[in-house]
Parts: C-alpha cells; structure tokens; sequence
C-alpha cells in the first residue's frame, strides 16, 4: 500500500485536508477526509459525500478524483509521455505522483507519506475496518471488525443503496463469493458489486457468537497454504516471508500446513 497526503494550502497551510490509500495489487484508491472539512471547501467531487457527513470517500469515486489528475491512456502521445518519463507502461498512481496530483479543477496537490506517519486521526477511523465476512443464511452475512467486533448484516436492508444485491441473494453461487475489499472498506462479490462499510455498518447488528456463526466461519473463510499462494500469487517461500513480517497471521500452525483467514489474505491484494 502507498500513501499520500492530500494538501490544500487555501483550506490550511500545515496539516493535510484527507489522505489517498492505493492498493497495488487490486488497483484500487480510497480516500480518507479529514473532518475537519465542510460542504463548501471540500474537493468538488467530495462535496455532497461531506454534506451527509461521510468522509471515507469509497474506491469507485476516488478513482473519478485520481483521473482527474492524471493523463489518460488514450491520449494520443501516451508513448512518448511514457518513455518521457521513464516507464515501461501506463501506471496510473505513477503518474499521479509525478504530477503531484495537481489538477485544475482544484488547489489540492500530494505528499508522499509512510504507512507508519499515517494520522491518528486515519488510524482511529480504521479500527471498525472488516478483517473478514462470510454469508450466514437468508441473506445474511457476518462481518468481523478490527476492533474485535461481529455483526450480523441483513443484506436485504442495503438494497436500496446497493440494488445489484438483490441478484446477489437469490444466488448462492454468487454469495459465495463473498470477499473482504481492499483495506477493509467493504466487500465485494465476484469483484464487481462493492457494498461499502458504511452501509454494512449502518444496516448491521452486534451479535454474541453462536454455535451456527463459528461453523458457518470456519467453512467460508478458512484456508491452506496452498490456497493462499494461489490468492496472493506467490511461493511458499514468499508466504513464509509475509508471516515472518507479522503481514499474515495463521490461526493455526501445528497442522502440515498453516491455516490462515482468507480475508486477512484478500485485503493484503
């Protein structure tokens, strides 16, 4: 994950107005506002999100905003402007940051951040970021928070904000395929409907744990070894290494291989 601060100097000169997450291997950008910001001096784009008092701004429409900023891959001399600036393909978030994400349709511009100079305040709003969900029953899904939360989501309650999920429930294959997104900020079937963790939160309840919530777990999202080289794209060698790194944690260790969560593993892409 690379992070970058979101700067403007008309809003405050010394502290970011939100922060802008990539994803590398998923290809996705979420970005973060700071509260401190209102309808009115928000980016244009954002401006109705901060009106509702949402400011986790969701990947689809962060992506409008790095779009903005960067040159489109259809412009006629890409190439050129490719080897101009030293890469072998068109890379989005590389040439966001070559632009410092300046635009005109605003004042905001990037600053490079480490993940461990990462805000508070960021840090405070990720805690109830899922770590894992699986589907339960009826349309039902439990979602695990980090900040050591369960809840059961009626997804038949998020339609009205989410309407593909009506397919999605009267199919079991596809709440199957039920997956932790990017960070945490929500989840996805099949990689193309996303229902974001506002929504899930809003609609969610917090649950004991039941007999039913742990067999339901353990069938959905525990994995081997093998599976997650396979996810992750990578050796075994490389799987120990995230392990080593405290990237990855198996929940268990004294079996031929190691089991891990299968969304820890998915929101490591």
């Amino acid at each position: 994950m690379r992070v970058f601060a979101i700067h403007d100097d008309e809003i405050d000169k010394n502290n970011p107005i939100g922060m802008l997450l990539y994803y590398e291997r998923s290809n996705h950008f979420i970005i973060e506002l700071c509260e401190c910001l209102d309808e009115w001096n928000a980016p244009l784009l954002f401006a109705s999100f901060v009106k509702k008092g949402i400011f986790t701004i969701p990947h689809q429409y962060a992506k409008l905003w790095v779009e903005e900023r960067v040159i489109p891959s259809g412009r006629q001399n890409i190439g050129m402007i490719l080897k101009n600036a030293k890469l072998t393909k068109y890379d989005e978030c590389k040439l966001l940051w070559l632009s410092r994400g300046k635009s005109s349709q605003d004042s905001c511009y990037l600053k490079d951040v480490k993940e461990e100079e990462i805000p508070e305040w960021l840090v405070a709003r990720q805690a109830d970021n899922i770590y894992e969900s699986f589907p339960y029953m009826d349309g039902r899904i439990i979602c695990l928070l980090k900040n050591d939360t369960s809840m059961e989501v009626d997804l038949t309650k998020c339609i009205d904000e989410v309407p593909k999920l009506y397919s999605v429930i009267k199919n079991e294959r596809l709440m199957s395929g039920l997956t932790v997104d990017s960070g945490g900020y929500g989840i996805t079937f099949n990689g193309n409907i996303f229902v974001e963790k506002r929504i899930l939160v809003e609609n969610g309840v917090v649950l004991p744990i039941y007999a039913k919530v742990f067999d339901a777990f353990a069938k959905h999202c525990v994995i081997n070894t093998t599976e997650a080289c396979d996810i992750l794209e990578c050796t075994r060698q490389n799987l120990g290494y995230f392990v080593k790194q405290e990237l990855l944690h198996p929940i268990k260790t004294d079996w031929k291989e190691n089991v891990f969560l299968k969304g820890e593993v998915t929101s490591n892409t």
